[in-house]
């Protein structure tokens, strides 16, 4: 059972919180967006369904603010889960479980900071996994290309990306469209990372 020790009595007690970016430059530059097929295929099986989807609707919330009031009751329904209140909420219990992974952290009395950025995941983690999974994952992360190759393809979907983005499609519409057309999944991930940030006003990491 998840415990909700990480977080303080007012946020298990609470209607509404406060969600902000938890900014952490060492993630940030090389992590994997909530929305992003890398989480969605690797990180499902260590934060279950209801923590991708939560860390999901925080990004989106996230996307036009740097902080939002999420009322629980509205954002379990959702999600789907139930939340009667008290910590045998399963919404309490969801976002107890992202603090237990550190991709969300109690930073107030009723303000959680939520990662935009989740990292690889550890050797202890994957080891976890099934084997089917962690080849998959050892063939996502691995790009056997020569550099002058990897650039050349870097920039076209990054150029891709961009275009697809400014036409109004969705951070997972855009990774999954790149991802069909034969990229290698690495490089797609990236390019889609770049392109949203800079299509939403932020400044990349591969910028700074």
């Amino acid at each position: 059972m998840t415990s909700s020790i990480n977080l303080p009595p007012a946020v298990v007690n609470s209607e509404v919180i406060t969600v902000i970016p938890w900014i952490d430059h060492r993630v940030d530059a090389v992590g994997h967006d909530p929305r992003s097929v890398y989480v969605e295929q690797f990180w499902l099986g260590t934060l279950g369904p209801s923590t991708i989807w939560f860390l999901r609707h925080c990004a989106n919330l996230l996307d036009a603010a740097n902080s939002t009031a999420l009322n629980l009751r509205e954002a379990a329904s959702t999600l789907g889960i139930g939340h009667e209140g008290g910590s045998r909420s399963a919404m309490v219990k969801t976002v107890a479980r992202a603090c237990r992974f550190r991709a969300a952290r109690s930073v107030g009395p009723t303000t959680l900071a939520v990662r935009l950025r989740l990292p690889q995941l550890s050797h202890r983690q994957l080891q976890r996994l099934p084997e089917p999974v962690q080849r998959h994952h050892t063939e996502f992360t691995s790009v056997e290309l020569s550099s002058d190759a990897m650039c050349r393809q870097q920039s076209r979907v990054r150029r891709l990306a961009g275009c697809l983005i400014e036409c109004g499609d969705s951070f997972e519409e855009t990774e999954r469209l790149l991802a069909r057309m034969s990229y290698h999944p690495a490089i797609v991930a990236e390019a889609v990372r770049w392109a949203w940030h800079l299509h939403h006003g932020r400044s990349s990491p591969e910028a700074a």
